[in-house]
């Protein structure tokens, strides 16, 4: 099972970048289309959105994965949210990225990839920003009333490729496609990327990566903790004098404080 996402474009100018790229693939050799209009940003005349695509493989004078990467380092403020497929094996500008900005402490970040990622990006501060979960099965000690998930199937559960920067603020984006974030990708490949610069959408986006994340949080902290929970059950207020209320950590760990900040 593969999970992608799609982004349905409608309009003469939004589709024409797309009809352009196609033609020159059948007609451009590969050094020709890396300095072709379709390997450059073309905007997709979308009203009231600014959004703009850009198809691989691009050349040296406008290959776009090192701009990603500096977006991602340099002028994410509040928030990074992430779905990278193969992040576990892409080394390169991106991960470097993702991991410099998960150390800064007044950045929110939150991601996933389809398997453990590692390479520096596995370790979590006790106050700060989680590694990247990934597809993970409930298969023993699942707490009541639940039961084991199933694993059929052998492929990846996620495939999903896209980056949402500050999406609480007016200058939200989004990147998105088939794009792997990745050197081939940029290069090599023939591949669409997409840079959506609208607040609304980029909400739309850190839904959806919610809708992805957190159930695969809880399943990979149930597989990995030493006591696992054999049960999940209403958490209750305090009973008597000196017992800590549930909600105390929402309020002291820097992580869970900026969590509760960004989404109230």
């Amino acid at each position: 099972m593969q999970s992608n996402n799609a982004l349905i474009l409608q309009g003469a100018s939004a589709v024409e970048p797309f009809l352009a790229a196609f033609e020159d693939y059948w007609s451009l050799p590969p050094a020709t289309f890396r300095e072709s209009a379709s390997a450059k940003w073309s905007d997709l005349g979308l009203p009231g959105v600014e959004a703009r695509v850009a198809f691989s493989p691009h050349g040296s004078s406008n290959a776009l994965l090192k701009v990603i990467a500096d977006d991602i380092e340099t002028k994410t403020t509040s928030s990074l949210f992430f779905s990278l497929a193969f992040l576990y094996q892409t080394k390169g500008v991106i991960r470097d990225a993702i991991k410099k900005v998960s150390q800064l402490d007044e950045i929110f970040v939150y991601g996933i990839s389809d398997r453990k990622v590692g390479g520096g990006l596995e370790l979590q501060k006790p106050d700060g920003n989680v590694s990247p979960v990934f597809p993970a099965a409930l298969t023993k000690d699942v707490p009541k009333p639940f039961s084991s998930e199933p694993t059929g199937g052998g492929g990846i559960r996620m495939h999903h490729k896209f980056v949402v920067i500050d999406f609480d603020k007016p200058t939200a984006r989004v990147y998105l496609g088939s794009y792997n974030f990745s050197s081939p990708t940029d290069i090599e490949n023939g591949e669409n990327l997409l840079l959506i610069r609208d607040r609304r959408i980029a909400v739309s986006y850190v839904v959806e990566a919610l809708r992805i994340f957190d159930p695969y949080h809880f399943r990979v902290n149930q597989r990995e903790a030493k006591k696992i929970r054999k049960e999940l059950v209403l958490a209750k207020p305090p009973r008597s004098e000196g017992e800590e209320a549930w909600w105390v950590e929402d309020y002291t760990n820097i992580r869970k404080i900026k969590d509760r900040e960004l989404f109230a």
